[in-house]
């Protein structure tokens, strides 16, 4: 595919502006939204929308419109192209399109799971809960009657994303980068894009470059660059554990015992726990438990001389009527309904309120409790989860909760990394968060791609993480991982010994190496089971090993802005390699191609220019496709042949695997 270079990319977006060939229009209209469990249904009632037309220009300013109704366009040309628009005050609704090529790819829109390739899709740009109630039956049923079909994808709610960001790049090597904060909806037509916007847009930021390469680096710094993550979470796994202070003592001593490389013990339950028809729940209020977590603090003592660091668990909400929900509610801390009363919402049994962050003296009280019962308790780091659900017809302090929404997740973020800052623990406590928007990343260490299915599904289960992950590179966050073994649990949907050697072995290849339970924690296989404690203890030591190597992948993303976990399109142009979704490159050298199918022990693998060879066994291969084998328990990645890093990684395969060999 012949691509434009950067400045002939510029002219060309700047001619159609100019010659009046964008598609401009403007309006009055109103919005409905219904949300259930964080899931938004919505709608658009239009009451005036009008197509304009270039009516005059001077300087860099272009009219559109006419007497009766105008948009002035903006244009400031720097290394980017920015538009500013001149919109009257009684108009909300605005759209703006233009010609591009029918043979692109559109990658971004922050976190997808089903479609890398957005061409020729329509997606809406709202934060929301990824999975609801309804799919779940659906798929439960199927399974039920047809057996699991990994590769089946509901045609509904295709989109519904927690990390939703108003930016998308192409494969022809420009961006767009929205400055807009409300509803819009991104059509992605075969020749052209038309981007809607539920309000006017504060800025639109062309990005182009001669690469996409270039591209990403342009995006990354622009969304903000992520808090760099503590050397110690590449001493190896983050373990999960729950059921209080003597459960974790036991299963640490026999995690060491066995040889697993830890760096951190994340018990999400240190505040308490709930046993509702969903599972074993987190008890939503913010201080340990001292009868569940007895001497925790002496315990936490004890780890940190092993060099081991306990994390926790927050989140926006308090369970109704626990002590801190009763302390915001007389304190009118927790947001409201419109006829005054508290705000409640229901994640999946139970309800509770929401902190209004937009309240100074609310986001100044939940910052102190994360500083006070968290940091100085002893916690290195934290699951800063949720941030999807603020309804639109609740009230909050700082202004219309419409416009509020997507942001929310932003205001979350750094509520916690304010805590941290002003604790002047910025290099030493760890937080990962689920929901995100635009500037989200530049306030969190890692993201998180949420909530995944404990199976092998192509929508909601490991095969979902990659795409996902490839998609956030595309949208400025840099920094990804997974819960290894997922997390919905439910009814005969449960994690099996297959799933979680398979995703243990594709998250030594990321920056983060974390377990999650789940939440029904009895139903899962776990990394402690007695068929699997020895091997993940050989895959916890390889990602141990390959600290160097990370590190530098890493350092690369906090100087330059490149992702940790990288399309292969970043470095390769052929079709293939724009449109390949189930594999991905771990810094520049090492090809990732995971075994995502139950019960499999080879996949085709898509490799691209130039010989790479294949981890613990050595075979070389060159550009093509290949079918390749790798035995249950080994990892399926390759690394360049004329990598930097080669005698690292052979050392690493002779290590281990040997009798595979």
């Amino acid at each position: 595919m012949d691509k434009y270079s950067s400045e002939k990319l510029k002219e060309l977006f700047l001619n159609q502006i100019k010659n009046g060939e964008i598609v401009i229009g403007t309006g009055i209209g109103t919005s409905t939204y219904k949300m259930k469990r964080g899931s938004f249904k919505t709608k658009n009632h239009i009451k005036f929308f009008k197509h304009l037309s270039l009516r005059d220009s001077y300087e860099n300013n272009y009219v559109y419109g006419d007497k009766n109704v105008s948009i002035n366009v903006n244009v400031s040309e720097n290394e980017n192209i920015e538009l500013t628009f001149g919109i009257q005050k009684e108009y909300n609704r605005f759209s703006i399109g233009f010609k591009t090529f029918n043979d692109e790819e559109i990658y971004g829109c922050g976190e997808q799971y089903v479609h890398l390739n957005l061409k020729n899709k329509n997606v809406p740009i709202w934060v929301s809960e990824h999975q609801q109630v309804s799919t779940i039956l659906e798929k439960l049923i199927e399974m039920k009657i047809f057996g699991p079909k990994p590769e089946r994808i509901i045609s509904r709610n295709q989109f519904q994303t927690y990390y939703s960001a108003p930016v998308f790049t192409s494969s022809m090597n420009y961006a767009f980068y929205c400055d807009f904060d409300g509803y819009a909806k991104f059509h992605f037509n075969k020749d052209g894009i038309e981007l809607r916007f539920r309000g006017a847009p504060k800025k639109i930021t062309i990005l182009t470059a001669d690469s996409q390469l270039e591209l990403i680096k342009k995006m990354c710094n622009l969304a903000g660059i992520s808090p760099r993550v503590p050397s110690w979470t590449g001493d190896g796994a983050i373990l999960a554990m729950q059921g209080g202070t003597e459960v974790l003592r036991e299963k640490y001593k026999v995690a060491k015992e066995k040889g697993i490389k830890i760096s951190g013990i994340w018990a999400q339950d240190w505040c308490g726990h709930v046993v509702t028809s969903f599972g074993y729940q987190v008890y939503w209020n913010w201080k340990v438990d001292d009868d569940l977590y007895k001497g925790l603090k002496e315990f936490i003592e004890e780890l940190k001389a092993d060099g081991v660091h306990f994390l926790g668990y927050i989140n926006t909400f308090l369970k109704e009527d626990a002590p801190l929900y009763l302390e915001a509610k007389e304190k009118g801390y927790l947001v409201k309904r419109q006829d005054g009363e508290i705000y409640h919402i229901k994640s999946t049994t139970f309800d509770a309120g929401i902190v209004d962050l937009t309240n100074e003296e609310a986001y100044n009280w939940y910052k102190e409790i994360i500083k006070t019962n968290m940091i100085s308790f002893g916690l290195d780091g934290w699951m800063a989860d949720f941030g999807e659900y603020l309804p639109t017809d609740s009230v909050v302090k700082g202004g219309s909760a419409e416009s509020l929404h997507n942001i929310w997740p932003t205001l979350w973020a750094k509520c916690s990394y304010d805590a941290i800052r002003e604790m002047g623990r910025e290099k030493d406590i760890f937080i990962f968060s689920r929901a995100a928007y635009s500037h989200t990343p530049k306030y969190t260490n890692s993201m998180w791609n949420g909530d995944q299915h404990v199976d092998f599904s192509d929508e909601y289960g490991m095969s979902s993480v990659i795409p996902a992950t490839i998609s956030m590179a595309c949208s400025g966050c840099g920094v990804v991982h997974s819960d290894i073994g997922g997390y919905t649990t439910v009814m005969w949907m449960k994690r099996n010994t297959d799933l979680m050697l398979r995703w243990s072995q594709m998250n030594i290849f990321s920056p983060i190496y974390r377990t999650h339970e789940g939440n029904r924690p009895t139903d899962n296989v776990q990394f402690n089971n007695e068929d699997i404690i020895d091997k993940f203890s050989e895959y916890s030591n390889i990602f141990y090993e390959l600290k160097e190597y990370r590190d530098d992948v890493l350092n690369e993303y906090y100087s330059d802005g490149v992702p940790v976990m990288r399309p292969l399109f970043l470095y390769y142009n052929d079709k293939e390699s724009r449109v390949e979704k189930r594999e991905y490159l771990f810094g520049r050298d090492i090809l990732v191609a995971p075994i995502l199918r139950e019960n499999t022990t080879k996949r085709k693998v898509y490799i691209p220019e130039g010989e790479w060879i294949q981890f613990f066994t050595g075979i070389v291969y060159p550009s093509g496709t290949h079918e390749i084998e790798a035995s249950p328990d080994m990892p399926l990645a390759l690394y360049k042949n004329d990598s930097k890093y080669r005698n690292l990684f052979n050392e690493i395969s002779n290590k281990h695997f040997k009798g595979d060999k």
